[in-house]
């Protein structure tokens, strides 16, 4: 019986060592596995933020095509409305001619009529009315100078005429390739419009996708504490990540972002200059050391008590992922990678999955 109970007791420990080896193996198989997935969704949000990117330079350098040919629209219309202003002037000046040189007409007409009326007969009216051959000749010589100067006042009326007429011509002709040209603009405008409007569809799809995707990556990058860490936190008090350092850009809490409107701010914003130093606020295990979707270059450090750290939008990264770091150590740099209007570093605290405002711990 004694052996038996013995061999009862051995058999116990050894199927509690074989679960035990198989919780362990089943735990760390889950941790390697969201790791590798969350290193796949970062290089995929990589590759969306790059083609984001290139699609809201596209829409803006469209925007700025529109603007240019609006300003290239706006200046032929004007250029169309001055020409009918001048065009509206000639043909007031045409019909001033058109009258001068018809009443000059007929007045020139009138007199040719009666002084050449039937031939010889109103030379012979000249000389009947002449005192002498001398005043015949006279009278002859001053009608002939009536006749040349009426002659010449209608060749000039008519060549004013002419004129007038050669602009409004010039002038018609311009107003049509301005026409023209108003419409090829206002229909490449529209064109691009079209194709601008398509972009930011494209765009705002791809922007909620990323916002998706970077939200399924921060609830990875959460819960892959909880899997490692255990126990109590011990790290005593935790040290200010930028020395030298400490104006708050961004509270925790509700706040506008540029880039995606109302949001909760799970953690602090702090101005730096790109390049100054980020530290560990306490001593733990970098379970993260790389791109982080919309947070750019990030590391994420475990504590212990499933207490973790997060320091995002790095221009450079010190450490890598499973080395051990010191309270103090640097751990990186100041930048703004990622989703970032400008260097700053976004410090957060996690308890856990549950987000915490760091600056409850200074």
């Amino acid at each position: 019986m004694h052996n038996k109970g013995e061999i009862m007791k051995k058999a116990f420990a050894l199927l509690m060592v074989l679960v035990m080896g198989f919780v362990l193996c089943f735990d760390t198989t889950a941790i390697y596995a969201k790791e590798k997935s969350l290193k796949e969704l970062n290089k995929e949000i990589a590759q969306k933020e790059k083609e984001l990117k290139e699609g809201k330079e596209k829409e803006k350098s469209m925007a700025s095509q529109i603007g240019s040919l609006e300003e290239k629209i706006d200046e032929l219309t004007g250029a169309i409305a001055a020409g009918e202003k001048k065009l509206d002037k000639l043909e007031i000046e045409l019909e001033k001619a058109q009258k001068k040189v018809d009443t000059q007409n007929e007045n020139l007409g009138g007199r040719l009529r009666n002084m050449y009326k039937n031939g010889t007969v109103g030379f012979m009216d000249v000389l009947l009315q002449s005192g002498s051959f001398t005043e015949f000749l006279t009278n002859l010589d001053l009608v002939e100078k009536i006749y040349a100067s009426d002659k010449k006042t209608l060749e000039n009326l008519q060549k004013a005429h002419d004129e007038i007429e050669k602009k409004k011509e010039e002038v018609e002709a311009l107003q049509a390739d301005l026409k023209a040209s108003k419409q090829t603009k206002q229909e490449e405008m529209n064109s691009i419009a079209a194709a601008k409007k398509e972009i930011a569809k494209d765009n705002k799809e791809l922007a909620k996708m990323l916002d998706e995707m970077e939200a399924e990556a921060e609830q990875l990058a959460a819960q892959l504490p909880s899997r490692t860490s255990g126990g109590s936190y011990s790290g005593g008090s935790m040290a200010w990540p930028t020395p030298g350092y400490t104006t708050i850009t961004s509270s925790y809490g509700w706040r506008i972002c540029p880039f995606h409107g109302r949001e909760f701010h799970a953690g602090i914003d702090i101005g730096a200059p790109t390049g100054a130093s980020v530290v560990a606020a306490a001593g733990g295990t970098v379970i993260l050391a790389g791109y982080n979707g919309g947070f750019g270059n990030s590391v994420i450090i475990d504590h212990g008590g499933n207490r973790t750290t997060w320091y995002n939008h790095l221009s450079a990264i010190y450490v890598s992922y499973g080395s051990h770091v010191k309270k103090g150590q640097s751990i990186g740099a100041v930048g703004a990678t990622g989703y970032a209007t400008g260097p700053h570093l976004d410090y957060r605290v996690y308890n856990g999955s549950s987000p915490a405002n760091p600056m409850s711990y200074y």
